[in-house]
């Protein structure tokens, strides 16, 4: 009996210490939110909240918006259109000779990651999950797609992480100049600009499932935040992988 007690307290530790790793709150939408500009469907603000291991590990917490456009998606598809669509998004072993034919320049920049040539394609982090299901928790991105803008900062001294979010209800995000001007001022202020996070879809006639490559414009504006603000990486989600960018290896890909 002294040994099945034991047992018992020993589960009941490993339990516990599992669960101290797991993040403080469920959900991104407690932290502190600080409106910078509200304008009809257009918004602007940031989080502010402590940084953790938590917030960067691949227990997303609280996403429903984003699992209801997940079942959503799969009820259209079937499970194995749904199931294949989102793993031919997050393959990186095409042949690179594909690259050599290829004169479109969004179409480069697809088997360039694709090919794995750049950037690392990995599982949606809790951070990334949660920002997206913000997002589409207002305008479902399977009836009304959306894109936004995130800047993620970080202050080393004060250990904080803040996420400068800008979105709206169209299909392109609002032009980011009240978060570039925060970004400017803060890093003034012991903060550094880490990530920049955006998201992308397709429509029916590619399965829905977003391309985890940035478009010309994209590479253009993250060379525009390597030379500005000396950013980490950056990322591009479709709500189920994120590819991660370098920013060594904004150079390689093509831009306006």
């Amino acid at each position: 009996m002294n040994k099945i007690i034991k047992v018992i307290l020993i589960l009941i530790i490993i339990q516990g210490c599992v669960g101290s790793k797991l993040p403080e709150v469920k959900s991104i939408e407690v932290a502190n939110k600080v409106v910078l500009k509200k304008d009809g469907k257009e918004e602007f603000f940031y989080w502010e909240f402590e940084n953790n291991d938590s917030i960067w590990n691949y227990n997303l917490g609280n996403i429903s918006a984003l699992n209801k456009y997940k079942d959503t998606l799969k009820f259209t598809l079937g499970e194995k259109k749904y199931k294949t669509a989102v793993r031919n998004e997050s393959v990186q072993v095409l042949d690179t000779s594909l690259i050599g034919n290829e004169t479109n320049g969004d179409r480069i920049n697809a088997l360039l990651v694709h090919t794995g040539k750049v950037g690392k394609i990995r599982t949606i982090n809790y951070l990334e999950s949660q920002i997206l299901n913000y997002q589409i928790g207002r305008f479902p991105m399977f009836s009304k797609p959306t894109e936004f803008h995130a800047f993620i900062m970080r202050n080393i001294n004060k250990d904080k992480i803040r996420v400068y979010f800008g979105a709206s209800d169209t299909e392109w995000p609002p032009h980011p100049t009240i978060l570039i001007k925060e970004v400017e001022k803060e890093m003034n202020n012991g903060w550094q600009l880490i990530r920049h996070l955006h998201n992308h879809y397709c429509k029916k006639d590619k399965d829905y499932i977003g391309i985890l490559a940035p478009s010309l414009a994209d590479a253009q504006y993250f060379k525009m935040l390597k030379e500005k603000f000396n950013i980490e990486k950056t990322l591009i989600t479709n709500g189920f992988n994120t590819v991660e960018i370098e920013n060594w290896e904004f150079e390689k890909f093509e831009s306006h």
